[in-house]
């Protein structure tokens, strides 16, 4: 049938926008047809200038109707980046995995599920609600209509299956079923006394004490790996003076119409880049000292009302600033309303070429004389990353950077990176200071966080013994009696479950297994944990019904859907981690 069809098609129609690369055929095309290098690759598997290219119009043709600024402008890239590293691992992973998508599961799936967009279609609706008679005549009958829902189909299908694959091998059964059943219908309801540790005597911890459990918990506790460091130079893509000159032709302009008696508020509107207040006029609002940056602060304040400044140049751009009144809350504390203009400055093509520049001239003075001269000789401070354990997706100073962070991960001792482009638009350039198999985590660092703990262990013991004292002291009918009077925290909690925190205490895990090992109307012995004593009664228990939860094959679908979707979300994390992504935007200043 397919075959019947494909021959009558003479247009191919796209009823829904998806963006998908097709087959890894068209990588070799277009790298084959692109004279520049290309781009990144994934896995080995390039991505052209071209693709890019194609993929930011793609994204950019959704904001026909509004203006691209700078932000907007640098989000399409990236998107447009993320979803061709997306679209290749898949591929990959379809290949990998031998997922075959026949004509008969092309023809099923057009049968069975229609595109969801669809379903909007009046032409296919009856009495308001979507048709599938008339939605499976137009599939026999229209020949581009067919070719459409087939090219979406196909687009898709693969992925689906892929998808269907993972989390068939989840290996979820019926008891792994029940369990997680369990944790989202066992709950018990009551109230607790909480022998809060602050509530104990002051307690000292020793920098001998510090030392001494650092020493003894070294292997277990501090030993990390494996983890890489870094040193980099940051290159700020920040306007020059030449940049902030020729914006500052229009701000001298549009002073000069404003002092002329032009309508203050039509020039907001029509030429201020402040979206949130261009539409009021450029009306801010009222402001203390204090409130604003210092430049723009100095200059509002030396203004009567009614008056105009002149542009004042702050990390923003220019603005022109005029005092719409004056409020005057104390002698020393005056209040201004005011309304602005603000002209931003962005880098020129001419300013983000020159950082480049220098940030490529570093790899070479890095390579030649080392990190320290080079930044001495760049006028720029060397910085330092932390330890980044190769699980996490965190550098220190810099954040979530793919491409240093497969740089680090993948790199040797003393390698020197590519221009990376980090979170803030600054070029990276780093040094792989060390990769190790196994670190410790320094003293120092951690001294605060062993000092914390141990004053936090002393001052539970501390309480343990108040606790201890109270529950020989008074029988069980009295505990919540006198922990009112004598000043202990009794605290209420409902529907409380696996994996929920302890209101007022955080997690705690022997607090829920005791609280779910209660019955209605059952108070608890003392339970001492880190988080400090508690004494548990219930007043209400809800336990799982595995009887009913038996004949709900509802129940035991929505319950195997969100175990499979996060069996595929771990694998699909964990594949996109170990990938091996070359990132060359910064090299070619994009």
């Amino acid at each position: 049938m397919l075959d019947s069809l494909r021959k009558k098609q003479k247009i191919v129609i796209y009823i829904v926008a998806f963006v998908f690369i097709v087959g890894m055929g068209a990588v070799g095309i277009g790298e084959l047809l692109s004279p520049k290098p290309y781009l990144g690759k994934v896995n080995g598997t390039k991505i052209t200038f071209d693709m890019y290219q194609q993929r930011v119009q793609e994204l950019s043709d959704r904001y026909k109707d509004q203006p691209i600024d700078e932000n907007t402008r640098k989000s399409i890239e990236n998107q447009a980046w993320e979803s061709l590293v997306s679209d290749i691992l898949w591929q990959q992973q379809i290949k990998k995995h031998k997922i075959k998508i026949t004509d008969d599961d092309v023809l099923t799936e057009m049968q069975n599920n229609p595109p969801q967009d669809l379903m909007q279609n009046e032409s296919l609706q009856t009495n308001g609600r979507f048709d599938k008679v008339k939605y499976l005549s137009a599939l026999k009958n229209d020949p581009q209509f067919f070719a459409s829902i087939e090219d979406y189909v196909r687009a898709y299908l693969p992925r689906q299956k892929l998808q269907e694959k993972i989390k068939a091998q989840a290996g979820i059964t019926i008891d792994s079923l029940k369990a997680e059943y369990a944790k989202d219908t066992d709950s018990a309801s009551g109230k607790f006394i909480w022998f809060e540790p602050n509530k104990s005597e002051p307690v000292t911890v020793t920098d001998a004490e510090i030392k001494a459990y650092y020493d003894k918990n070294k292997e277990t506790e501090f030993k990390k790996g494996p983890a890489s460091r870094i040193k980099y130079l940051a290159f700020e893509d920040k306007p020059s003076a030449k940049d902030y000159a020729s914006v500052k032709l229009l701000a001298d302009e549009l002073y000069a119409r404003a002092i002329k008696g032009e309508d203050f508020a039509a020039l907001a509107r029509d030429y201020s880049d402040d979206p949130g207040s261009k539409d009021n006029g450029g009306s801010i609002g009222e402001f203390s000292r204090g409130q604003m940056v210092p430049e723009f602060e100095k200059a509002a304040f030396a203004l009567r009302v009614g008056e105009i400044s002149k542009p004042v140049k702050t990390d923003f751009g220019w603005h022109i600033i005029r005092c719409d009144s004056i409020a005057t809350i104390s002698k020393a504390e005056p209040k201004i309303k005011a309304s602005h203009i603000l002209l931003k400055v962005e880098p020129s093509d001419e300013t983000r070429d020159a950082v480049l520049e220098k940030a490529e001239a570093a790899v070479k003075l890095i390579k030649k004389k080392g990190i320290d001269a080079a930044a001495k000789e760049l006028k720029v401070e060397v910085q330092e990353s932390d330890w980044v354990p190769h699980d996490q997706e965190y550098i220190s100073g810099i954040g979530n950077n793919g491409a240093l962070l497969q740089f680090m991960r993948k790199g040797k001792e003393k390698a020197i990176s590519e221009v990376i482009t980090d979170q803030q638009n600054r070029k990276i350039v780093a040094l792989l200071t060390d990769n190790k198999k196994v670190y410790y985590e320094d003293f120092d660092k951690v001294k605060l966080r062993i000092k914390y703990q141990l004053e936090k262990e002393k001052k539970v013991a501390n309480v343990k013994k108040k606790a201890e004292a109270f529950v020989a002291k008074y029988p069980a009918s009295e505990y919540f009696n006198a922990a009112a009077k004598e000043g202990w925290q009794i605290i209420e909690f409902t529907n409380h479950k696996v994996g929920v925190d302890v209101p007022n205490v955080g997690p705690c895990k022997e607090f829920t297994t005791a609280a779910l090992a209660l019955e209605a109307g059952q108070t608890s012995g003392l339970i001492s944990t880190k988080e400090g004593c508690f004494i548990i009664s219930c007043t209400e228990r809800i336990k799982p019904d595995f009887k009913s939860f038996a004949k709900d094959k509802d129940k035991q679908e929505q319950i195997r859907k969100r175990m499979e979707d996060a069996a595929w979300n771990r694998w699909y994390d964990q594949m996109r981690k170990q990938a091996k992504i070359i990132d060359n935007r910064a090299k070619y200043g994009i």
